[in-house]
């Protein structure tokens, strides 16, 4: 009964220091150790320790709900009961310094409209299908409120998400404040691509040269659905186009996914750079592409991929990819299908060397079995035995 009270009275508190121009205060709570985090009264978290958090958790799931909906527990029940039954942590604070998204590949957010009896069903749905995705205790859910402007906790590049039928990226612009250094393309429910390395670009320059440049800051990413006009009966297909920005150039790439007996594969990638119109627009995989299903799938790979032609090629290590998404609501991976599969080299080695001994083992076991006992005996009385080399 005490902690109802408690849990009604800290959920009073969030509704009454709600700020309808900011997106705060916020709940925090799913994961361990919020309750040992030491925040002054009335005073924001710094951003190691905000950062620090993000990071810990395997999902992020994140609820918006109006600042003029009244918290209480008769009118989230559901809501105060996950609370209870975990760790939390208040933060009276007005924004996050930190934005989850960008600290957190897997991280998603809701928008709570309709009945207050709905938004605390959806609470308690969406965040238990998290858990039931990623474990107990591994989830981490924060409670925020809207902002006047319906500037929800959205990352930049889910806001740049402009998707046209005569998308043109050559037409792009690309700005300072649009450029961000890391390694996650996502579409907002359509594809998702992270590569824990930084993508590196080899190829041939204007004086014969052999030049490296890492791929690290990239600006406008967005999809291309377009069939292929030039080829009839092209196979479904989809791209992951992203901008890279350079000291003082660009250069696009298309991650090519095409479709074929419900499996994706990811074969050739296109690539534009401006500055070096000789470089060949095609490189094709050397090896096995990136595959799975399509669907709530998702490719897991620690092994390095290269796509080359001629002097031309790009490299990607260590990736997770899910380019056919089920649903839009969603920008979680889905289930991970690692490239290794049931079998590896150190499976089929370990198979190998179990065999031999097993061999070993039969054969000694049937040649033990061959040796016989004389079954005649000499003794005083009788005549001296002989054997022959046939017996």
């Amino acid at each position: 009964m005490k902690s109802k009270i408690f849990i009604a009275v800290l959920l009073s508190a969030l509704s009454s220091l709600a700020n309808a121009h900011y997106s705060g205060p916020f709940l925090f709570w799913g994961v361990e150790n919020l309750n040992n985090m030491k925040i002054p009264t009335l005073q924001a978290i710094d951003d190691l320790s905000l950062r620090d958090i993000y990071s810990k958790a395997s999902a992020i799931v994140i609820f918006i709900r109006n600042a003029t909906t009244k918290l209480s527990y008769e009118n989230f029940p559901e809501l105060s009961d996950i609370i209870s039954k975990n760790e939390w942590l208040y933060l009276p604070q007005e924004t996050l310094s930190s934005d989850p998204l960008e600290y957190n590949i897997n991280a998603e957010v809701f928008t709570l409209t309709g009945p207050v009896i709905m938004q605390d069903n959806e609470i308690a749905a969406f965040y238990r299908d998290a858990q039931i995705n990623y474990g107990n205790k591994n989830v981490l859910g924060i409670l925020a409120a809207r902002n006047e402007n319906n500037e929800h906790l959205i990352s930049k590049r889910q806001a740049r998400e402009v998707i046209t039928e005569n998308y043109d990226i050559s037409t792009t612009p690309a700005t300072p404040d649009e450029q961000e250094d890391n390694r996650i393309y996502a579409v907002r429910g359509k594809i998702i691509f992270y590569t824990a390395s930084i993508p590196v670009f080899k190829f041939t320059n204007k004086k014969g040269e052999s030049e490296s440049i890492k791929l690290q800051k990239h600006a406008a990413v967005t999809h291309d659905d377009r069939p292929n006009k030039e080829i009839p009966g092209q196979l479904d297909q989809r791209k992951l186009v992203v901008k890279y920005v350079l000291s003082d150039d660009i250069i696009y790439l298309r991650f090519v996914f095409t479709v074929s007996g419900g499996s994706w594969s990811m074969n050739t990638i296109e690539l534009e750079y401006p500055d070096n119109p000789q470089i060949p627009k095609t490189m094709t995989i050397v090896g096995r592409p990136p595959a799975a299903p399509v669907g709530n799938s998702s490719f897991v790979c620690g092994d390095t991929f290269i796509y080359q032609n001629g002097a031309a090629s790009l490299t990607l290590k260590n990736v997770q990819i899910q380019p056919f998404m089920s649903t839009n609501n969603i920008s979680f991976f889905g289930t991970p299908m690692d490239c290794i599969g049931v079998t590896s080299p150190a499976i089929i080695a370990g198979i190998f060397t179990t065999s031999i001994l097993l061999i070993v083992l039969s054969i000694a076991l049937t040649a033990i079995m061959d040796i016989h006992t004389p079954n005649r005996f000499e003794n005083r009385n009788s005549k001296q035995l002989t054997f022959t080399i046939q017996e």
